[in-house]
């Protein structure tokens, strides 16, 4: 697996590229937004795609034991948890599973907990569909994220649906069993369904563990768990993903919702794509784990330099989550700063709602030489802005 190629996506249509002058009103930035990867997707994946695609009949496609097969195995390899296939429940995309959970599961005016900063789809999930949003904010606590479980109690006092993202972005935060556990029995003793966003689940870093909160037995009967290999993997373009649903009422709520937006068809692509990753890639995950850890390091190493910039604590995702509150500008002019300055395309911490304020969120899932020209270029404007 060699990481450190440059591949050229302009051109390719490609959201973070292409979509550059849309997003920051210049092309002259170096693109670390978008939550994808500029490295290769495997070799594997790579195959089963171009021995699909030679196929020249690309028609109605059904679901086939080999998809279901490779999402019980993974499960039970990466994270221990042995499913049935009856509990897999395929959807074309996540985040219109977040959006129709709502509609399936609650009504308007039902309260909806969300733990902001959060990704901004969990908002306009609660938002767009009328409920009422139950923002259950993160605190830092010693240079790390905790969830303020008094807080979440008494949301959950009010609340029917809880948006749960795990591991968290933007803050990379891995939870623990036992928040696991007291998120799971506050959900339970108050009637409150979960939806668990675990897209991010293979990309954790040594040690920390992800569990799936529906292996706990009191979340088990009242959970919804997302999830898909386009994090994992960098497919994210070919929309391919699934819920894990073990309460079979649940199940069937979650399907009816699908089947009625027409919603339950896949892409030839998508499968060949899901099996190929699950089943053939373990070797390139694991280099990738490795490179994405180095990369880390460096950012981390580079901002000693720049000490009004921090790295927050990263146990997961390729995401990092940079604390800039202590160069005391507005969000409106440190976004400015990255853009005309540094020439750096990141997401701006407000994006994700409360607690945003005074962050930003680099994607450090790019080639090394990528990566040294962001940190020259982000130390330069550093130096020049604030006479360092």
């Amino acid at each position: 697996m060699n990481f450190d190629k440059l591949i050229s996506r302009e051109g390719t249509n490609s959201e973070k590229y292409d979509s550059r002058v849309i997003k920051f009103g210049t092309e002259d930035v170096l693109p670390l937004w978008v939550a994808d990867m500029d490295l290769s997707s495997s070799k594997a994946i790579q195959t089963a795609l171009i021995e699909r695609v030679k196929h020249p009949i690309y028609g109605y496609t059904g679901y086939y034991d080999a998809y279901f097969d490779s999402i019980q195995r993974w499960m039970h390899k990466a994270h221990g948890w042995q499913i049935e296939k009856e509990w897999i429940a395929p959807i074309n995309a996540i985040v219109t599973g977040l959006n129709l959970s709502v509609e399936a599961l609650t009504k308007k005016g039902d309260g909806i907990i969300i733990q902001p900063p959060i990704y901004p789809p969990f908002y306009y999930a609660a938002k767009n569909h009328g409920r009422k949003l139950l923002e259950n904010e993160l605190k830092i606590v010693d240079g790390k994220y905790e969830i303020d479980f008094e807080d979440f109690e008494a949301k959950a006092k009010v609340a029917k649906l809880f948006l749960f993202c795990s591991p968290h972005n933007p803050t990379g935060r891995v939870w623990t069993k036992d928040e696991l556990e007291k998120l799971a029995r506050i959900c339970k003793e108050n009637g409150v369904l979960i939806i668990s966003d675990e897209v991010h689940a293979d990309l954790v870093y040594e040690g920390n563990f992800h569990v799936p909160i529906a292996t706990l037995e009191n979340a088990k009967d009242i959970t919804i768990t997302l999830n898909a290999p386009s994090k994992t993997f960098n497919i994210a373009g070919i929309v391919s993903a699934y819920a894990i649903v073990e309460n079979s009422s649940l199940r069937r709520r979650f399907h009816e919702i699908f089947k009625r937006y027409s919603l339950t068809q896949p892409t030839p692509i998508s499968l060949s794509a899901t099996v190929a990753a699950y089943d053939f890639s373990d070797d390139w995950l694991d280099a990738l784990l490795i490179y994405l850890k180095e990369n880390l390091e460096y950012i981390e190493s580079r901002l000693l330099k720049m000490p009004n910039i921090k790295a927050m604590s990263t146990e997961s995702t390729f995401l990092l989550w940079l604390d800039c509150k202590s160069l005391n500008l507005d969000d409106k002019k440190l976004e400015a700063i990255f853009i005309k300055d540094a020439k750096l395309g990141l997401n701006t911490g407000v994006s994700f709602g409360k607690g945003g304020e005074g962050f930003m969120r680099l994607n450090f899932a790019v080639p090394r030489v990528v990566l040294e020209k962001a940190m020259d270029q982000l130390e330069v404007a550093y130096q020049e802005k604030f006479n360092v």
